[in-house]
């Protein structure tokens, strides 16, 4: 099942996201199975204020446990994180 996880980060938390962004791209790289896709939000001038996920786990109890533990969760980056249900419909690879 898909979940799609939407992290808005705390105001002013930049330099701890750019701190912590190469132990959170090697944390997905090693659960490359559970990652559907994903990328940060930006504000206007283009630097990352967010991210928008899109996991595979057997359920919420799961995608919440592997979300969890993303660097960018245990550093405190984030100020709110959902994680939903999602069902991609359109322009959906064959096979996922």
């Amino acid at each position: 099942m898909m979940f799609a996880v939407v992290a808005f980060d705390k105001a002013g938390n930049l330099d701890k996201r750019l701190e912590t962004r190469p132990a959170h791209l090697q944390y997905w790289e090693d659960n490359a199975d559970a990652m559907v896709l994903a990328g940060p939000f930006l504000d206007d001038d283009g630097k990352a204020v967010g991210s928008m996920m899109v996991v595979e786990a057997k359920d919420r109890h799961a995608a919440t446990a592997i979300v969890s533990q993303d660097p960018y969760a245990v550093a405190g980056v984030f100020e709110t994180v959902e994680i939903r249900p999602w069902n991609w419909v359109i322009k959906r690879p064959e096979g996922l």
